[in-house]
């Protein structure tokens, strides 16, 4: 190991808006010791920041804080730490955060968009932290269960989340990657949420409704909110074990077939369908184990849903070319592996693993149409 003392750089990073000046104030964050480095996030606590120390006037350290800021004469912001001088560098959430983005996905613009997220577990964590990292501003995030211990194999949260409400662990991860998000949670399922949730978290094609649950209830709800608030629709579901998953979009203003329509409503587990015979060798629904599957898994059929999404919240962008929407119809198959001894005889439909099948096609519902046309549509 280096000798700190002499390699490393002492530094503050800072938010632009305190080069402009500002009053006296506490700040928090994050310090890491073995780099020197003091990451100031605010002035206000956060979800795991620390108080770090002061920006004073006088020029006098409040007792107890180690970190002092003071403006000098030329109205320059200086830091020093138990004597030593901190040379500040100073960033922005949207330049410096997304700066990689750019080119791809144009962060003044990702910063307004909007994602419900219904379901907080291992698909809505991957996908919620995915969209926070394509630059998306605002959240709702829906789910009444905890993490425990038995999460975390497959979820983007850790130990230290074990014994909070996913909604509250999801909503700190966000935040580490971009502390300026717009974050409401719900600890209730969807069907239990009032209106005004979905009016100020709704806004058109503005918004991504995802169903990340494990059941068809829930996602014919999330369709028909979506529907009435003229947002996207977008569910993500699993076969057993996740030897395969399945993805099914709806967007308003096209003639297509509700979730409802298309895939049924009743209130089962996603690895049984209409078709469960195709998904399940378990004719009795009530007999099906549904665990989804390992970690990798999961994401590699995820990611695939994630850039729809990003897809369906750039329709009105000008100039952005879509990845995926084109290419996958409404409704993909996508298999994590053809072999039998892994997944049992369903996957043999399968040619190949990592098979994308993108032939399917889901019809109106002559329950939930009208005029040929889907009743929320």
């Amino acid at each position: 190991m280096f000798d700190g003392k002499t390699a490393k750089e002492y530094k503050v990073l800072i938010p632009s808006a305190f080069a402009d000046g500002c009053g006296e104030c506490r700040l928090y964050g994050y310090y890491h010791k073995t780099s020197g480095i003091f990451n100031v996030t605010g002035t206000r606590a956060g979800e795991g920041t620390r108080l770090l120390g002061c920006i004073s006037r006088g020029g006098a350290a409040s007792a107890g804080l180690g970190l002092l800021g003071r403006y000098d004469e030329s109205g320059r912001l200086c830091f020093s730490y138990r004597g030593a001088p901190y040379t500040v560098e100073y960033y922005d959430v949207c330049l410096n955060v997304f700066s990689r983005n750019t080119g791809i996905l144009e962060s003044g613009v990702m910063l307004g968009k909007k994602a419900v997220i219904l379901g907080c577990g291992s698909v809505g964590s991957y996908v919620a932290l995915e969209l926070a990292r394509a630059g998306v501003g605002h959240f709702l995030l829906v789910d009444m269960d905890i993490v425990e211990y038995h999460n975390l194999c497959r979820h983007q949260c850790g130990i230290h989340d074990v014994g909070a409400y996913k909604v509250d662990a999801l909503a700190a991860r966000i935040r580490d990657i971009n502390p300026n998000a717009e974050i409401v949670r719900a600890r209730k399922p969807i069907e239990e949420l009032n209106q005004k949730y979905f009016e100020h978290m709704c806004a058109g094609t503005d918004t991504v409704v995802v169903g990340c649950a494990d059941n068809r209830a829930a996602d014919a709800y999330a369709n028909m909110i979506a529907a009435r608030m003229g947002a996207c629709f977008l569910s993500i579901g699993f076969w057993e074990r996740a030897v395969a998953g399945e993805i099914f979009y709806w967007i308003p203003g096209r003639k297509m077939p509700c979730c409802a329509c298309a895939l049924g409503s009743v209130n089962t587990p996603k690895a049984e369908t209409n078709y469960h015979h195709v998904y399940s060798n378990e004719l009795d629904a009530t007999k099906i184990k549904f665990e989804p599957g390992i970690s990798a898994d999961i994401s590699f059929i995820t990611i695939i849903g994630v850039k729809l999404a990003l897809d369906m919240l750039n329709i009105s962008t000008e100039g952005y070319v879509p990845r995926l929407l084109d290419h996958l119809r409404q409704y993909t198959l996508v298999c994590n592996t053809e072999k039998p001894e892994i997944g049992g005889s369903i996957v043999e439909i399968f040619s190949h693993p990592l098979q994308i099948t993108r032939s399917l096609k889901v019809n109106f519902n002559k329950s939930c149409a009208a005029d040929g046309q889907c009743m929320y549509e």
